[in-house]
């Protein structure tokens, strides 16, 4: 009987690890549950049966775990658990983007909104986020780009009118 607990407790928790991978992944309770209670297991094989014991229930517990990971790897359900998908962005795109902005320089435009210093503006037909150097410019202003730079289109209340 006292060899099923730490037993039971490893299964339960790689149990729970698989039901994380394949049925709710992303929610992570479940498999930090899962880890801990084969952690737990593993601990009271160590306190049971001493470090004889406790070592060899440790390298069943890896090699289970090991292939569990396999088998799931193997079948697919590791993809669904894994991010492949890249967060870069193309360079084409990139150099698109910069391409449009800096065409807006020097050129004029309308403050839709109150700039205090951020808002928006239609500039050349394209409705943009700005923002003033600091000073508050109204609603219906002619405004002018002055600046760009990676995150800020800075514009200038527009003197000829």
């Amino acid at each position: 009987m006292e060899i099923l607990i730490p037993i039971l407790l490893i299964l339960v928790g790689l149990a729970l690890v698989v039901v994380e991978v394949t049925v709710v992944p992303g929610l992570n309770v479940v498999g930090v549950i899962g880890v801990l209670g084969a952690a737990v297991g593993v601990v009271v094989a160590f306190a049971e049966f001493g470090p004889a014991g406790g070592l060899g229930t440790l390298a069943a517990t890896i090699l289970a775990a090991g292939g569990i990971a396999y088998v799931l790897w193997e079948s697919g359900a590791w993809d669904r658990f894994v991010l492949f998908d890249s967060l870069r962005r193309d360079a084409g795109a990139d150099a698109e983007e910069t391409e449009s902005r800096a065409r807006l320089l020097g050129k004029t435009g309308t403050a839709l909104t109150p700039l205090r210093p951020g808002g928006v503006a239609d500039v050349e037909g394209a409705r943009v986020e700005v923002e003033t150097e600091g000073a508050f410019v109204a609603a219906g202003s002619r405004v002018r780009v002055v600046a760009l730079d990676r995150r800020r289109i800075l514009v200038r209340l527009d003197e000829v009118a």
